[in-house]
């Protein structure tokens, strides 16, 4: 008789055996939601855009990067990152003007279509800035030119960027690095200045916790 029994897979009682797969849900940050605009990273993307002799990739990245922000008008006005837009819309690379005129035309469209409603701003306080402008003119001095002012703010942004937008121990040490590396490095300081290195892999390798 055994033969004509068919055996079957048992079951659990407690359910059915089929599991039901969760979705996972990421919980957004104040800082990824678009109306929040954080003072620091607009500044520090202008630097960038500014730089002169830019790579194409990094001006890329800086584009993407302020396309996930719309900044309130007043922050418009204060950092004139909108001529600085404009300047690179004409830029020789099609894909980095494409995107500087896209750009563009999207703020412009949201201030002309919607309410230029207040929002929310990550300000420093002044006695962060000026001991991040002493750390600029620290750079300067390593450097050895003071004709450099635009690439000095861009590395040190790049450090406060890096440190996680905190004048810390991690920042000062960082800082120290940066300052010594460029001051007694001959080779290093040579391509920063031409930006033959880039200034995000200058701080990378100079990053301390």
């Amino acid at each position: 008789m055994d033969k004509y029994i068919i055996k079957t897979k048992r079951t659990s009682c407690s359910g059915s055996t089929e599991k039901v797969s969760e979705k996972q849900f990421v919980q957004a940050t104040i800082h990824s939601l678009q109306g929040v605009v954080i003072v620091e990273d607009l500044w520090r993307l202008k630097s960038v855009l500014r730089l002169e002799g830019q790579s194409d990739e990094n001006l890329l990245q800086a584009l993407t990067e302020l396309d996930k922000k719309i900044p309130p008008r007043d922050l418009l006005q204060k950092t004139k990152i909108g001529h600085t837009l404009k300047k690179v819309s004409k830029h020789s690379n099609n894909e980095v003007s494409r995107q500087a005129t896209a750009l563009i035309n999207k703020w412009k469209a949201h201030f002309e279509s919607k309410l230029d409603r207040p929002q929310i701003e990550v300000k420093q306080d002044k006695k962060t800035e000026k001991l991040r402008k002493s750390g600029r003119n620290l750079i300067a001095d390593a450097l050895g030119s003071t004709e450099k002012k635009q690439l000095c703010e861009s590395i040190e942004r790049e450090v406060f960027h890096q440190c996680k937008r905190l004048v810390n121990n991690a920042y000062r040490r960082t800082m120290r690095k940066v300052i010594f590396t460029l001051k007694h490095k001959e080779e290093i300081r040579t391509k920063v200045m031409s930006l033959e290195m880039d200034i995000k892999d200058l701080v990378k390798t100079s990053l301390k916790t």
